[in-house]
């Protein structure tokens, strides 16, 4: 029973220690970038040693991938529970699933993805991953938004889709570059979606996305 309760505070301690030296890094990567993070500046900041966090993680690429894998799950979790209905209601769902997920804490998923970024792990480990995840998700709200008639057609499902997923992205940039706030981010998103959605939008509805577009300037 000892052996066992021992075992427990090791593996406690053990995530602890994992979880200090995680956030260290993040904080140095999202203020300063990935090239000022370094294992004796992360040892310090996280209170352990150098072989300590060579034991818990690996190499740096090693803390840049924890980062960014589990910035991925948390937000394909989040919009694995989208529900598309209207054009409106459903970019509004969309969007506040990404920015709940980024406010539970800003620094880290600006490591992620600035990590995921600089370092080609996007492309090199998950090439059907966030991006195409999100990039699915506008696909669905556009496909759903054409049969239940809120779209005209004229113009191809996959290249709205794709500039409803480019407002996303480039305001995430934005976000993570501290351009612009994380509110700012929700507000710059959803412009550039319903700005999209006129382009191919039936007059019956133009109203709706104007109005709505009125409330974000």
């Amino acid at each position: 029973m000892q052996m066992a309760r021992g075992s427990r505070t090791r593996t406690a301690n053990m995530n602890k220690r994992r979880q200090s030296i995680l956030k260290c890094a993040g904080e140095i990567i999202a203020s300063e970038g990935i090239s000022a993070l370094t294992m004796g500046r992360l040892a310090q900041g996280a209170g352990v040693t150098i072989p300590t966090v060579h034991n818990l993680f690996g190499k740096k690429h090693d803390i840049y991938e924890h980062l960014v894998l589990e910035m991925i799950q948390k937000v394909e979790q989040a919009l694995s529970t989208l529900e598309v209905s209207d054009p409106i209601s459903a970019a509004e769902t969309f969007v506040d699933k990404m920015h709940e997920v980024f406010r539970e804490d800003e620094t880290l998923y600006k490591a992620a993805f600035i990590a995921g970024e600089n370092t080609k792990i996007f492309d090199q480990k998950l090439p059907g991953g966030i991006f195409q995840t999100s990039l699915n998700v506008c696909r669905d709200i556009c496909e759903t938004a054409l049969e239940k008639g809120y779209l005209l057609g004229r113009i191809n499902s996959e290249l709205l889709a794709f500039h409803i997923f480019s407002s996303q992205r480039l305001a995430r940039q934005d976000w993570v570059n501290g351009y612009i706030t994380l509110p700012e981010y929700r507000r710059q998103v959803l412009q550039g979606i319903f700005i999209t959605f006129l382009s191919d939008t039936t007059d019956s509805y133009k109203d709706k996305l104007h109005e709505k577009l009125s409330t974000l300037v």
